[in-house]
Order: C-alpha cells, then structure tokens, then sequence
C-alpha cells in the first residue's frame, strides 16, 4: 500500500508498505529509505532476541518515466513456542541504474542486518541474550543499529515520540520512538520489543513485536512447565521524500 503525505497538492512522501512497482508521479528529488524486517525473537530454545534490519538511505532524481520494484520485506513470526529466532525479509528498491538493500534480522544469531547500495548503509542492532536482558535491536538511521542492555528493546539513537510514534520529517530525516519495555512491551517505530520473562507455572509468556524493522523481544521463563514464545519482528518499509518537485 502506498500512503502519500503532502501539503496544497504537492507530493512531499510515499510510505510504501507493500511490495509493488512504483512509479513516480511527478519529476523531481528526494530521499528513498528502505528498511529491512526484524526477526522474532527467541524462546528458551536459544536464549536471544531477534536483531533488526539494515537501513540504507539515498539521494535520488524521480523521473516520471522510470519504474522502481519495491520488495518489502515481512517480520519474522514464530510459529512454534519455544522457538528460535526466526529471520525477517528483506528490502530492495531499485530502478535499473540504483539498486538499494537492506537486509533483515538474521536467524539464529539475533545479528542485525546489514545494507548496501545507499549514500549510508547502517547495521541493525542485535537482539539481546537473556544474560543482557533480552530486548529485540533497533534500526539506526544515522548510525548502526542500538540495543539497549536491559530487558526494554533496543531504541533508535534519536528516541523522541512514544511507543506508538511514526515520525517522517521533512529534509529526508527520520525518528524512530522508543523501545519497548520489559514485561513484553511493544517497540515503537524503528524500535525493538521487550523482553518478558515470568517464573509462574503452566504460562504461556510472549515476548514483545518489534515495531517498523525493529526486532522481537525474547520470551522467557524460570518454569520449564511454561511455554515461550518470541515477540514478532517489525514489517520492513520503503519510505520515498521528496525534496524538489520540477
């Protein structure tokens, strides 16, 4: 799905959620970020939390005749308790003369993703293991990817806004919100899930869903009679700014 933002008619931002050929509407430049998926996070069966996607940025001329394929790539989902850190997608933009990547949350390890093909390419940050609180990694969109060392997820470096923030600004910018806490809370955007962790018997205990590329939080327990299962990793995204219109 595309989602266009603009002010008096003139098209300022395409949120692109969806995987799709986009074609620009108008001539002009601008920004295009793509973001890879996180991955879930863990059960006890590996002890981590999922790692975020890649982020690359670019600098870029729209041309009205020129087709871009977006891939957005999905969160990885657990799909048994228990589980191991399952892998989110990646993302690519390209258009036949620029070709952008960004991976997703890798599997297994709760590494980050890498990126390439932008004017930067950042990291994502890695899931944590229970030893260091078990919150899912973060996005980084002006440096690699953070991971707090808590049980909260892993926040971008520029944490303004609330758990549910969405924040695109303008000059081709923007702001991840915060990561989400302990007791399986939410991430925000760009941000990673919290850890939760109970000792009660006969549970079922989920880790916290990464928000946009931000990793799962880990579930965990101190009962082996409780099932565990990861929090889900945050969806990738292509965000298109643009800066001119011509």
């Amino acid at each position: 799905m595309a989602v266009l933002l603009g002010v008096d008619s003139v098209l300022e931002t395409v949120i692109l959620t969806t995987s799709q050929t986009w074609t620009p509407p108008v001539d002009g430049t601008g920004i295009i970020h793509v973001i890879g998926a996180g991955a879930s996070g863990g059960g006890d069966a590996n002890n981590r939390a999922g790692g975020a996607g890649g982020y690359s940025r670019k600098a870029v001329t729209f041309a009205t005749g020129t087709n871009w394929t977006i891939v957005v790539g999905a969160g990885g989902l657990p799909n048994a308790v228990n589980q191991a850190v399952i892998a989110g997608g990646n993302s690519t933009a390209a258009d036949g003369s620029t070709s952008m990547l960004a991976y997703g949350g890798t599997a297994g390890s709760g590494l980050g993703g890498a990126a390439s093909g932008g004017d930067v390419n950042f990291l994502g940050g890695t899931g944590n293991g229970i030893i260091e609180g078990g919150g899912g990694g973060a996005v980084g969109v002006f440096a690699a990817g953070s991971t707090t060392i808590s049980a909260s997820g892993g926040h971008t470096t520029d944490a303004n806004g609330g758990a549910d923030s969405f924040l695109v600004l303008g000059l081709g910018q923007l702001i991840g919100g915060s990561g989400g806490g302990s007791g399986g809370g939410n991430g925000g955007f760009l941000s990673g899930g919290g850890n939760n962790t109970d000792g009660a018997a006969n549970t079922h205990i989920s880790g916290g869903k990464g928000g946009i590329g931000g990793g799962g939080g880990m579930g965990y327990s101190t009962n082996g009679s409780s099932l565990r299962t990861g929090g889900a990793g945050g969806d990738g995204l292509v965000v298109i700014q643009y800066l001119t219109v011509t």
